[in-house]
């Protein structure tokens, strides 16, 4: 099972890891240019028409929140990437569950400002939905979320490109039952924030693997909508993120 103390170090070792690189990738290696490497999150201009990634999302709920239901369910993560121009891309994924799922979507502006560096902004619109049904307890939500969201992206020697990413997290709408009951929240439309840090790299033949930390600051997590929280507070939801680059 995953818990707070395996994610911080996950984390620890990714953070040593990028260090590594900055104090011997670029002398000892040779400088490949982004356009002959696989990249899903890094905020670069595209070559390819579409570049699609699959992998895994690990997140560790707040005990304060799941109390006994201490469930740590990893979900299925597809990532689809489609070139719309020189500047442009439009951004798809599906986080799924057994219980719940999150699809988003939405149009990124990618520039190259350096030779080292570039950057995005985009807006994802998400859409999530689930249902539980347990000795007889039947319920079920959905809801829209949108992400404004910026990233800035830099490319070391070692053919390893690092991208941070952050979001803000819009709840446009919440919809949730327990039967035919239909349950109310008190959630506003900014509930929080999302801070990612991400390395892409090489792996095997032609795939490449990316592999990342992402805080979540919210005071609504989608994965926590059957627990029918109380949205008195924000709460910090430490998540991993792992995929294959195809």
């Amino acid at each position: 099972m995953i818990n707070l103390f395996s994610f911080y170090r996950i984390y620890k070792y990714l953070l040593l890891y990028i260090a590594a690189l900055l104090y011997t990738g670029e002398v000892r290696s040779q400088d490949i240019p982004v356009d002959g490497q696989k990249f899903i999150f890094f905020p670069h201009p595209m070559t390819k028409n579409w570049t699609t990634s699959v992998g895994i999302t690990a997140t560790t709920m707040p005990h304060d929140i799941t109390e006994e239901f201490q469930y740590r369910i990893p979900a299925g993560d597809f990532h689809v990437t489609k070139k719309m121009g020189n500047h442009f891309i439009l951004d798809g994924r599906v986080n799924f569950q057994i219980f719940q799922n999150l699809i988003t979507v939405g149009p990124h502006w990618v520039s190259k400002v350096s030779d080292r560096l570039s950057f995005s902004v985009g807006n994802d619109i998400g859409y999530w939905f689930g249902a539980v049904h347990s000795e007889g307890f039947k319920t079920k939500g959905k809801g829209w979320q949108n992400y404004p969201t910026v990233s800035l992206g830099y490319r070391f020697n070692r053919q390893a490109l690092l991208t941070f990413k952050a979001d803000a997290i819009m709840n446009l709408s919440i919809d949730t039952r327990a039967g035919e009951t239909k349950l109310t929240s008190d959630v506003g439309l900014l509930s929080g924030s999302s801070y990612a840090l991400i390395l892409e790299q090489p792996f095997s033949g032609k795939t490449s693997m990316s592999i990342g930390f992402r805080a979540i600051y919210t005071n609504f997590f989608w994965q926590t909508w059957a627990l029918f929280e109380n949205f008195d507070r924000n709460y910090l939801y430490p998540q991993i993120i792992i995929g294959l680059i195809l």
